[in-house]
């Protein structure tokens, strides 16, 4: 990899209005491929993200007043990589889950005491289309795209970032049902094409992430970031979703993750070893399920033994670089420590 460029690409999605941001990785006296490391593993400016999250507030509140001109009204939630803090662009979209007021569904064998007399998944398409008219007056230079099946693209004009915005209705599950933890509720989203709701829990995948994250002070959201950026500035096609990416991480073994700051090459190297290890073991690949047990990692469809090949092969191509940079000052990569400056 040419570092020279890939810390160029990682300034801008990292700091794309050139703004003075101190950023730890510009500022180590190291080589280049040192420095990617840290600066890939870093999280996105706080300012940034906060941006993010105005802009979708900006969007849910003319879908708020567009709806009460019809009499209904939805209530918002967020998802996506910057609700985990995984996302590696400070213009990250985010999804804005737009769920409808009027009814919401119970999973079995739990019984409504008042059934539903109307028609959820028309609802639902009337809930899009009201959405879709009313983005279009109130952000008349921006570009929304509705050729989604499931949400509407609304980026441009006024607008600093893409917002995604997706009608669904709640989806009370058991476990919320006994323990009211939010946690656990699920939503159904509406398959606008299909006239038909698709069932998904998007909260606990971020819950149960962040919980192991917070047992090994950030490194698995570290290690996240670092792949996606691998992911991204390798260009290649041959590695898995950026969901699969979280997956991985997660499974490694607490060994792999016992890390302190200034440990980041350590850190790095355990990844890749980690994913050498699940790239030969076709047992081991079949043991592994995402974070809410919902699925096997590498389910027909999902994730593959060659993509898992083709990010364990970035990460061996980058510590071999690190390597070679450490020969030069006569260190080993498994005793060096970073410096990290202070401001």
């Amino acid at each position: 990899m040419n570092y020279t460029d890939a810390l160029r690409r990682l300034r801008q999605r990292r700091n794309p209005e050139d703004l003075m941001i101190k950023e730890a990785y510009a500022h180590i006296e190291e080589d280049e491929a040192i420095r990617y490391i840290i600066g890939a593993m870093a999280e996105i400016d706080p300012n940034y993200t906060r941006k993010t999250y105005s802009e979708a507030e900006r969007v849910q509140n003319q879908i708020t007043a567009g709806l009460e001109r019809h009499s209904l009204g939805a209530e918002y939630r967020y998802q996506g990589s910057i609700t985990k803090n995984t996302h590696i662009r400070a213009y990250s979209d985010i999804d804005v889950l737009t769920l409808e007021k009027r009814f919401h569904t119970l999973e079995n064998p739990q019984v409504p005491p008042n059934p539903y007399k109307g028609d959820p998944v028309a609802d639902l398409c009337q809930l899009r289309e009201i959405c879709d008219q009313t983005l279009r007056a109130a952000f008349s230079k921006a570009n929304i795209d509705s050729s989604g099946a499931r949400s509407l693209k609304i980026s441009g004009g006024s607008l600093a970032r893409e917002v995604d915005v997706v009608p669904a209705n709640w989806f009370n599950t058991n476990k919320y049902a006994e323990s009211s933890n939010e946690v656990f509720r699920g939503i159904h989203i509406l398959n606008y094409p299909a006239r038909a709701r698709e069932k998904d829990t998007p909260f606990i995948h971020g819950a149960i992430l962040n919980v192991r994250d917070g047992k090994f002070e950030g490194n698995v959201r570290r290690l996240i970031r670092l792949s996606k950026s691998l992911k991204y500035d390798s260009g290649r096609n041959d590695v898995p979703s950026s969901y699969d990416i979280e997956a991985l991480v997660y499974n490694m073994s607490d060994d792999h993750l016992l890390f302190q700051r200034g440990q980041e090459l350590q850190l790095a190297a355990a990844c890749q070893r980690w994913l050498g290890m699940v790239k030969d073991s076709s047992v081991l690949r079949d043991s592994l399920y995402v974070p809410d047990g919902h699925r096997q990692i590498f389910a027909e469809g999902k994730a593959t033994q060659a993509q898992v090949a083709g990010l364990h092969d970035e990460y061996s191509k980058l510590l071999r670089d690190v390597e070679q940079g450490l020969t030069r000052s006569f260190r080993k990569l498994a005793e060096t420590r970073i410096n990290f400056p202070e401001y």
